[in-house]
Formats: C-alpha cells, structure tokens, sequence
C-alpha cells in the first residue's frame, strides 16, 4: 500500500468541569513521543469550575503547542465537539475526553499507520476501564486479529459492528470527515462511519494506549438510566440515518439495530419504538448470520466486567 507524505496532527481535547482531571490528560500528551509535530486544541464548554484556568496555565506556558477554545456560554457536548473538530488543522486528528489519560507510545503508533497506509482513513485501538479510587481497572478485549496484531475492516464491517471501542482511542485521517455540521446529538460512531463512508480503510491495534474514566456514578449519560436510555436513542437515529443515506451497508446495519434492540433489554431499559418499527419495516433485510457476526465482535471487546 502506497505511503503518505503527512507530517502533522492535532489532539483535540473536549472538557466541561474537569479541574480535578484535566491535569493528567494534558500531561498525557505533552508526554507523547514522536517523531511528527502536533497542537492541541483544548475546547471548554463553559466550564463553572476551575477547568478553563488550568487550561489557561499550560497554554501561556506554551503557547505554540495549544490552542484553546474557551466558550462563554454552554452549547452542549455535540456542538462543542463538532466545532472543535471543524477547527483542527493536522493531518491526523485525535480526540480525547477532558477526563482520560493517554498512554505512551498512542500517538506516534496511530500515526504511523496512517502514513504508511494512504487510503487508511480511520485508527482504533484498545483501552482500560478505571475508576478514581481504584476499585476498577480492567482493559477491554481483544478481536479476531490478522497478522501484526491489526485488524483491517470497512464500512460494511463497523455498519454491523457499531461502536467497537471508546471514544478516547479514535484517530481519523483530517481530509476523510465529511459532515461537518449536525443539528442533534450524535454517537462517536456516526462520525467514524463518516470517515469511512468514501471507499476508506480502518485498523484496529491490539494494545491499550488509553485509559478511559469510568466510575460508578458522574456526568456522563451512561452514568443513569435515564441517560442510557437517551443514548440509545441517539444511537438508533445514528443507525436510521446511515440506513437512508449508504443502501450498500442496510443489511449490515439492519443486524447491529437488531443486536442493539436486544442489548437495551438485556439493560433493563425498555425498548425503541421507533426502532421497533423500523425492524419491522425492513424484516426483508434480516440475516441471522449477521447477527452472530455483531454477537461474536461486541464480545470479544467488551471489557469482562462493567462497573455501570
């Protein structure tokens, strides 16, 4: 596969009220190694605590390294996202939440697969729960991999699959993005497959190079019922959409709706309505080896034991 001459990136970071963890996120990356330059773009969403002046601090400390989008009023996760991303500049763009931790050697290890591979659009990787006071610490697992501990998929493959790991380990190739206005809130997947949906390729690696914060209660969604609830439904009007927009991957996505439908019983949080009657509508589209296939994935990079 052809290289590429790509010699930047950028790290974006989004954040709202972390004082207690941005800190370990930005040293972090300060601490990567590698062998390319890359900024990083620090967007807060209106922070009420002390967040915005310890950004503050390591951007006057450095200056030609940040750059800080510091909003005076709130605009919600999805818009504070979208408009950082739209304001990267590198030729690869990582992102990583206000309150997880990279591990070393993750940048210039995704990197490096993006420029030795011209038509990778898109780089996964694994990660470590953790809690803060340290009663969970468990990494999530490993998929069927081919030769070098790398796993090369589609769109056709993550259509089915879904969401394969956190949103901390995602790694996209600037020029592949497409969508860069959305009006509602969305999964990170959805703008994964985005990367993905001209004919691009992505890899996952096999090895943890992020810890990703999760305790037992906190300002996430997935912290409440009710939250999960809300993410299932984002999660479903993510699938509707591409299931409009890409016919080629409709069985695909059919099958992850179905999986997914499951999975929020299973959760004890009701059911979509809305994707109940999608299934319904396109029952044509229903293929049980597929299914299986969404069955064997999400278990094989589940984490053994979730604390929520």
């Amino acid at each position: 596969m052809s290289k590429d001459n790509m010699s930047t990136a950028t790290v974006v970071v989004s954040c709202y009220n972390q004082e207690q963890y941005i800190r370990d996120c930005l040293e972090s990356i300060l601490s990567q190694k590698t062998d390319f330059s890359f900024d990083i773009l620090v967007s807060d969403d209106c922070s009420v605590d002390r967040t915005q002046s310890i950004i503050k601090e390591y951007a006057d400390k450095q200056p030609e390294k940040f750059k800080l989008i510091l909003r005076e009023k709130n605009v919600g996760v999805s818009i504070n996202y979208t408009r950082a991303h739209n304001s990267a500049t590198g030729d690869v763009v990582f992102h990583i939440d206000g309150d997880d931790v990279m591990l070393p050697g993750k940048l210039q290890k995704q990197f490096d697969l993006f420029r030795g591979n011209s038509d990778v659009n898109l780089v996964f990787h694994r990660a470590r729960y953790f809690s803060d006071d340290g009663s969970y610490e468990i990494e999530t697992g490993s998929p069927s991999l081919q030769e070098g501990g790398l796993m090369h998929f589609g769109m056709s493959d993550l259509a089915l699959w879904g969401p394969i790991t956190v949103h901390s380990a995602y790694a996209y190739r600037r020029n592949s993005r497409r969508t860069r206005t959305i009006s509602s809130d969305f999964t990170e997947w959805f703008f994964a497959l985005d990367s993905l949906s001209q004919n691009g390729r992505a890899i996952y690696i096999d090895e943890v190079l992020v810890k990703y914060r999760c305790n037992p209660s906190g300002s996430t969604y997935l912290s409440t019922k009710i939250g999960r609830v809300k993410v299932y439904s984002i999660y479903f009007r993510d699938v509707f959409h591409y299931y409009r927009s890409c016919p080629g991957v409709r069985k695909q996505l059919y099958a992850n709706c179905l999986f997914t439908s499951l999975a929020m019983l299973r959760a004890k949080c009701g059911f979509s309505t809305e994707a109940i009657f999608f299934l319904i509508r396109n029952i044509y589209n229903f293929r049980p080896w597929l299914l299986f296939d969404v069955f064997k994935m999400r278990k094989s990079v589940a984490p053994e034991q979730r604390i929520r």
